[in-house]
């Protein structure tokens, strides 16, 4: 005798030799002393998943704990009366039958995806037939080189299901090696375990060891035939379920007689149904029949979800009882042709100005203007030489926008030797500055004398002439580098499926087609829709806990019994229509998504607005322009230089420029400005391709015939600056002992424009986005 805790049913157990059909303790074992457990995880089987009713101590009720071992004991009281030919009490068997009803309801939560597929009456003769195995810790329920006794061979399968406690179950037949921890709930064996078409095991392997005393229940073809013994006659009632079903009609009826009016079977009466469906072909009825026998029955609780080992898409699904619903994540996706175009890029044609301020008699203008869009942006036209108080500069400026506020025109006036003089200024709201707007501004600069008395700041200056102008904007309807807006809903209800109907029968038929019907409900929008996660699960009605029942086909066996029923085209048509049905219903679920977010954005810029937060743009991420753009030309146009280091007295400068990106050798040179001193008019375009450097570096050089150039100047524009595509004035260092001599800071204006990415990484960029992304 063992050691442990002896009672009743366990004494008449161990009175037999202890092998593995007995109902107590298995059969004999001892403790574990092979190679210890590794960390590597377990492989599952491919095409399971496990998170739907995988084993857990916090999953596991603790009323099953409690009621099985009652009722594993009651069992085999009842067992040892009959063998000793004695008559079993009432009371004892009416015990059993109360605690049959608490394990049958408790015992469901350990493994939905099996107990699913048995309602009330097959989940009472699946636990009356199932064999129970009692183990202490350390007994071994299979393989291992250490165990006396063996398992009978039989062509039957064998498997096992943990109830309560913990195994570890080996790869190895000789338990060496890696295993894998099972919790109650789990099905485990030498072998698959199959229901039908569907493969259920949690593990595989070749030795089972105990790690906690443990009671299993041993899986057997005898115990599920006994369980499903109702479906010898429970098959031709599905078949004859299926073939009722509307959606099926074009594959099930005869081709109708033209010459005769269309039958609608909604409008017909029962026995005329009957006496319709009593017309279909032979080829039909064996088709369902044979498609009939390998149905899986699944009974569902309100609210609860088809569990499956493998996809939904690999299987249709008819509704026999209740009420299911089909729910899936939904998400729109701006398109990009659909954004609202966006100012880009600001062009100012700066013309001429007249009547300015500050001239002299022996000292005419050296004008120049200079132009700032914000606190940094800006550009500054060539001087003027001696051109007067009515200059013309006829200079294209170009500054990159990024919803700045105000514009301002500063003129100067040159002076080689002194400060600059301020001839006027004006600043301007850009929201006033359209696109085509061609205009003059009043300048304005203080007075020389200010009367102390004044209060108003209108005294305080005066009018210095004019300035004419003209703007020209670039648009840009489509910035990959910023993800589109993105919304998503899940877990909606898409539909509704009532008593007879069917889902995935549109997809199997249609295949991709179906998925771009349903995603072409929201054509007519803005957005691009995207359904992902689909589940299906039985519907909370308010009132009842009735179970809802649903038939699972194969997708294989559903395409058999089209093929049989000689109407595969006729039933192909059947499904577009039914497709473009569904895509209706999407579209008014897609209408009312909308409009709850126009309402939640209305509430979110109210809050802002009585909190007076501004709405934030999102910046681009330069690592993601770094990688997207890599590849990709870039435009680079040299403009003008200003304030260059002059050669000397007798020697003016011969300036050029060279643009490369940092590390690379491809570069950009404008030509040389024979004696153009140190306001160079370059206006060079060129282009190089961009490989993802950080910085682009600038380089203004003197031109000598004779000796080694000059570097004159540098300048670096980070990536942060050109990501978005940049125009606008770089401040120079000068190069060497010429610092000392700078009074003015050097400046060089160029601009940088990159082509769009190719589409196969916009498309990628674009999934990325979608799915990362979480509303």
């Amino acid at each position: 005798m063992n050691n442990r805790a002896i009672s009743l049913p366990d004494l008449a157990a161990e009175k037999k030799r202890n092998t593995a059909a007995s109902l107590s303790e298995g059969f004999a074992g001892s403790h574990h002393k092979g190679a210890l457990a590794t960390n590597v995880p377990w492989p599952g089987r491919p095409g399971l998943s496990r998170q739907a009713y995988d084993g857990s101590k916090e999953a596991w009720p603790n009323s099953l704990g409690r009621v099985l071992p009652l009722y594993y004991r009651c069992r085999q009281l009842i067992l040892t009366t009959e063998k000793r030919g004695r008559r079993v009490p009432q009371k004892l068997h009416a015990d059993a039958r109360a605690l049959e009803k608490v394990v049958a309801k408790e015992i469901r939560n350990i493994h939905p995806l099996l107990f699913q597929r048995m309602d009330d009456r097959q989940l009472d003769r699946f636990l009356r037939t199932m064999t129970f195995l009692r183990l202490s810790i350390g007994r071994w329920i299979f393989g291992s080189k250490v165990l006396k006794a063996e398992w009978p061979r039989t062509e039957q399968m064998r498997c096992f299901m943990l109830l309560t406690g913990r195994v570890n179950i080996y790869r190895d037949g000789n338990d060496v090696g890696e295993c894998l921890e099972l919790l109650p709930g789990s099905i485990f064996g030498e072998q698959p375990f199959r229901m039908g078409d569907e493969q259920i095991n949690d593990a595989v392997g070749g030795a089972a060891h105990c790690e906690e005393p443990s009671i299993v229940g041993i899986l057997t073809t005898d115990v599920l035939e006994a369980a499903f013994a109702d479906r010898i006659y429970g098959n031709p009632r599905i078949a004859q379920k299926i073939r009722h079903s509307p959606a099926l009609q074009r594959a099930v009826l005869p081709e109708p007689d033209p010459s005769k009016p269309k039958v609608e079977l909604e409008h017909l009466s029962a026995q005329e149904k009957a006496e319709v469906f009593e017309t279909i072909s032979g080829a039909v009825r064996s088709g369902l029949d044979e498609m009939a026998k390998l149905v899986a029955v699944l009974h569902l609780m309100p609210g609860e979800p088809i569990f499956t080992t493998d996809s939904l898409d690999e299987s249709v699904f008819y509704v026999e009882e209740g009420r299911v619903e089909v729910k899936a994540d939904v998400t729109l996706i701006e398109k990009p042709e659909s954004r609202t175009p966006k100012r880009t890029r600001i062009h100012i044609m700066l013309e001429r100005a007249e009547k300015l301020a500050g001239n002299s008699i022996f000292d005419k203008l050296d004008p120049y203007v200079i132009v700032k869009l914000g606190e940094y942006k800006r550009f500054q036209t060539p001087v003027q030489w001696n051109m007067g108080v009515n200059p013309f500069f006829n200079y294209d400026g170009t500054l990159t926008f990024n919803g700045e506020e105000e514009v301002t025109f500063t003129v100067m006036d040159y002076d080689k030797f002194t400060a600059d003089s301020l001839c006027g200024s004006c600043t301007i709201p850009v929201n006033t500055l359209t696109d085509g707007y061609n205009g003059k501004a009043d300048l304005y600069r203080p007075k020389s004398s200010v009367n102390m008395i004044s209060s108003t700041d209108s005294d305080l200056m005066e009018k210095a002439g004019k300035i004419f102008f003209s703007v020209k904007w670039d648009y840009e309807a489509f910035n990959p580098l910023i993800p589109p807006k993105t919304k998503t809903w899940p877990d909606q209800v898409l539909f509704n499926l009532f008593q007879d109907s069917i889902w995935g029968h549109e997809r199997l038929m249609l295949q991709n087609v179906f998925m771009k019907a349903l995603q072409g409900a929201a054509s007519s929008t803005k957005y691009r829709l995207e359904l992902s996660n689909f589940s299906i699960r039985a519907a909370e009605l308010k009132g009842t806990d009735d179970r809802c029942v649903v038939m699972k086909i194969a997708n294989n066996r559903f395409l058999d019994f089209v093929k049989k029923s000689q109407r595969e085209k006729a039933f192909l048509q059947a499904c577009r229509l039914q497709a473009l049905d569904k895509q209706q219903i999407v579209k008014g679920l897609i209408t009312d998504l909308l409009q709850r977010w126009s309402i939640e954005e209305q509430t979110e810029q109210l809050r802002r607005g009585i909190l007076g937060d501004a709405p934030v743009e999102e910046a681009v991420d330069p690592n993601k322009f770094r990688s997207m753009y890599n590849g990709v030309k870039a435009h680079i146009r040299i403009r003008n230089g200003a304030n260059l280091t002059s050669g000397g007295w007798f020697d003016k400068l011969d300036p050029y420029t060279i643009v490369r990106f940092r590390g690379s050798k491809e570069e950009v040179r404008t030509s040389v400005l024979a004696d153009s001193g140190g306001d160079p008019i370059w206006d060079c375009e060129g282009s190089m391709t961009y490989h993802g450097e950080v910085a682009l570096e600038i380089s203004v050089w003197d031109f000598d015939r004779w000796n080694a150039d000059n570097l004159l100047a540098t300048g670096v524009v980070q990536v942060e600056q050109f990501c978005t595509g940049f125009d606008g004035m770089i401040p120079l260092s000068i190069a060497g002992n010429k610092r000392k001599r700078a009074k003015k800071q050097a400046m060089i204006t160029i601009g940088i424009l990159f082509d769009r990415p190719p589409e196969a990484i916009l498309d990628q960029d674009a999934k990325e986005n979608t799915w990362g992304r979480t509303n």
